[in-house]
């Protein structure tokens, strides 16, 4: 355990946490580490910086600082496509050994941070990630934490699984199905293949085939099976997507055999999104809404999607919280 002592009667003794310098615009220093030997000569240092008093070891050490305790938890934590750095300061940082997309069991993090004394803090579920950037942070709040507490840590992860990994992106090839008479008939020009092109681009996908056919059931359930044909592992089934009956995109996308999982999601702008999956090929019912620009529910769902996932209705449902998808807020 660990005691305050007055820094002139600190000589001899092991001093029981970090003493950092703080000088503004130049960060902190650290003069004097934890398990250093207070000497004679020390002590017009400590008290330069403020230390009047220190913590100082006192017998055996049974529980564990900071930094190794940010280390343990950060550890049992991370799985596949993580790795962690740090272990100062009471803090260990989580970082995305791979491009892809994090995946985070929020359960298990609600009930880790309910043990108390440290908290780990995240990115949102399913939010696309590069190789070194930086999506948790383990941070200790006392100076040391009892073994049994990081035990139960473990013993948690051990049984229930890690809390973060970083699934790497695994889909490399996209077709579209563009619906529109107006379009297949060259009223207008069509858009969704160049926006489409754009927003798969990041994750490494090429949209390799774009189909335009009319506003016909048979018509786009035949392109939907042509592209599933041709090796595409994610279909986009784009059209108005509107309540107006002439928009049968979905029905299209049911005549071609897909199961439907959702037909609208919490996410907005473009919450009339439609999820389906053909024999594991997910198939997006695309809106209109898309074509407009900005962050948009399609953008919510693609890092799933390109992680190879299959979409729950559950890790849809989830969505909503953060599903208000603005780029931007003004006051």
């Amino acid at each position: 355990m660990i005691k305050k002592v007055r820094i002139e009667e600190a000589v001899g003794m092991v001093l029981g946490h970090e003493v950092v310098r703080i000088t503004p615009g130049e960060g902190g220093a650290l003069p004097f580490q934890r398990g250093y030997v207070v000497r004679e000569e020390d002590i017009p240092r400590f008290l330069e910086i403020g230390k009047e008093h220190i913590y100082v070891v006192e017998g055996d050490e049974p529980d564990i600082h900071e930094n190794e305790a940010a280390l343990r938890i950060a550890r049992a934590t991370v799985g596949e496509g993580l790795r962690v750095d740090g272990g100062r300061g009471g803090g260990a940082r989580l970082k995305a050994g791979a491009t892809g997309v994090l995946k985070i069991n929020v359960p298990l993090l609600d009930e880790i941070n309910g043990l108390g004394d440290f908290a780990i803090g995240t990115r949102h579920n399913w939010t696309a990630c590069r190789e070194g950037e930086s999506v948790a942070m383990v941070k200790i709040m006392p100076l040391y934490v009892p073994e049994a507490k990081l035990l139960s840590v473990e013993n948690l992860c051990r049984d229930k699984g890690r809390i973060l990994d970083v699934l790497p992106f695994r889909i490399q090839k996209a077709g579209a199905v563009i619906t529109g008479s107006e379009v297949y008939k060259g009223r207008i020009t069509d858009r969704f293949a160049d926006v489409l092109a754009r927003k798969v681009e990041p994750f490494g996908v090429s949209l390799a085939h774009a189909i335009i056919v009319p506003d016909d059931v048979e018509a786009i359930a035949r392109a939907i099976s042509e592209l599933h044909a041709a090796g595409c592992e994610v279909i986009f089934a784009c059209s108005g997507m509107s309540v107006d009956p002439d928009d049968v995109t979905m029905d299209g996308i049911r005549a071609s055999g897909a199961d439907v999982i959702m037909e609208g999601v919490p996410m907005m702008p473009s919450a009339i999104l439609g999820l389906a999956m053909l024999r594991n090929v997910p198939v997006l019912g695309t809106p209109a809404g898309v074509l407009r620009g900005g962050i948009t529910a399609l953008d919510g769902v693609l890092p799933m999607i390109f992680a190879g996932m299959k979409p729950r209705v559950a890790d849809i449902i989830a969505m909503g919280h953060g599903g208000f998808c603005l780029e931007k807020y003004a006051f």
